[in-house]
């Protein structure tokens, strides 16, 4: 396994993604000098004008391992009524996966819509909206696979999303074949909600291809519940890492905390440190 860093911490440049061309290559460069021998360029939220040529080349040159994290925030009732947020949603896709090819990648992560409310679906609108996302995949994962690129859903397999569990949520994966479209684990909302980290990790075992790594409790409000420092909330990280080692994952782990450069650097140093011992 190689532990990774997400371009987006708060705390580290101090500012919100998304970053443009000159704020990426300072992040690649810090990541560099901090032992990092792996980043996640994103999330792509919105446009913003970054030089995949020029990216690569720094990569290159530092001789560190990349892939592209999309991140949309695609409101799922718009998604499955206008064109207008469906058309958003796919070309933010398409932008990411433009972007792993000019930076030299094979991996893109990205997110299912979900809805602005917690109350109540209708069955018929989560039909449909699962259905235009299936409909827009389709077309995003061919794309992707003739360009030698994989496509990971994140796991987000619960409400306000359009999956509420992860039968649900593996049931719509396995539409598509595992060489094409895989999962990105984020252990921490999942253990936020309360899903099993154990019958998750079982459950996306033979797609499993990126971790989102922060540490979590389970207090209602995710915002200062997740993507904390590892061992400022109440994961056990080492029994995670057995259990990783146990179903054979040798992936990444891209830690994504909201933390100083101090607290960075001690989580990727326990991770690397647990993963050594």
């Amino acid at each position: 396994m190689i532990v990774a860093l997400h371009s987006a911490p708060k705390g580290f440049f101090k500012t919100d993604p998304p970053y443009g061309s000159d704020e990426l290559l300072k992040f690649v460069r810090k990541a560099a000098s901090l032992g990092f021998k792996a980043v996640q360029i994103g999330p792509l939220r919105n446009f913003v004008s970054i030089e995949g040529e020029r990216l690569r080349r720094v990569l290159d040159s530092l001789n560190i391992e990349r892939n592209v994290h999309v991140g949309g925030i695609y409101n799922a009732k718009k998604f499955a009524s206008t064109e207008e947020e469906y058309v958003t949603a796919q070309k933010q896709i398409h932008y990411g996966i433009t972007l792993c090819k000019e930076i030299s990648s094979t991996l893109v992560s990205i997110h299912p819509p979900l809805f602005a409310t917690r109350d109540k679906v209708s069955k018929k609108l989560l039909s449909k909206t699962r259905t235009r996302f299936l409909k827009l995949l389709k077309e995003e994962v061919d794309f992707a696979s003739r360009n030698h690129i994989k496509i990971a859903l994140e796991s987000f397999c619960y409400r306000p999303f359009i999956f509420e569990s992860l039968q649900e949520f593996m049931q719509f994966v396995s539409r598509f074949p595992s060489e094409k479209l895989g999962v990105l684990l984020d252990i921490g909302h999942v253990y936020h909600i309360g899903i099993d980290l154990y019958e998750a990790a079982h459950a996306f075992k033979y797609r499993l291809l990126d971790i989102h790594v922060h540490d979590a409790t389970l207090e209602k409000d995710f915002r200062t519940a997740t993507h904390l420092p590892i061992g400022k909330g109440a994961i056990n990280f080492l029994e995670f890492i057995n259990l990783l080692q146990e179903i054979g994952y040798d992936g990444w782990l891209t830690l994504e905390i909201r933390g100083s450069e101090r607290e960075i650097v001690k989580s990727k140093e326990y991770l690397e440190n647990t993963l050594k011992h």
